[in-house]
């Protein structure tokens, strides 16, 4: 992955979320890349919401690829009303062959538009009336060491990742 560009950082919190993801294929993939974009609230993770996911075809040229990863808001009748507004995070996370090579993280804060309502609280909060700021410039990567090769893989115990994205 050479890199992921938030396309609308601060939006409205019902507002799609979309990223431009542009990846280096360096060798011939058998199989399919799968992506995921997940909505983190709080630690516990029965909150989390996956707002898309998405599956590349193995390429059939090398190079350099792009594509727009795009995903739906956040159902907020899911989330705890303790965790509405303030921190959240987005994650997109990519795998090969169930196992996961890439995660790129964003903390983002969600907030009211209007000033006032920040400080006065209403009772019943309507996502129409909030806005969320992604921190684009600060992401979180990790990257983990994979086999790539698919027949090797039953020999592949020393792989850190748990091929879940979750």
């Amino acid at each position: 992955v050479l890199n992921v560009i938030p396309k609308n950082p601060i939006t409205k919190f019902n507002s799609q979320y979309s990223f431009q993801i542009i990846i280096d294929i360096k060798a011939e993939l058998k199989k399919e890349i799968e992506w995921k974009m997940i909505y983190i609230t709080s630690d516990n993770q029965n909150n989390d919401q996956i707002l898309s996911q998405y599956q590349i075809s193995p390429p059939k040229q090398l190079g350099v690829m792009k594509f727009e990863f795009k995903g739906d808001a956040p159902s907020i009748e899911k989330i705890p009303d303790n965790d509405l507004l303030g921190s959240a995070a987005i994650v997109l996370c990519s795998s090969y062959n169930n196992k996961e090579y890439f995660r790129c993280g964003y903390f983002l804060n969600v907030y009211f538009e209007d000033e006032e309502m920040n400080i006065y609280l209403p009772e019943i909060i309507d996502a129409n009336h909030l806005v969320r700021n992604l921190l684009a410039d600060k992401p979180k990567i990790i990257i983990y060491d994979i086999n790539w090769e698919e027949e090797n893989e039953k020999n592949d115990n020393n792989n850190e990742s748990s091929g879940e994205c979750m």
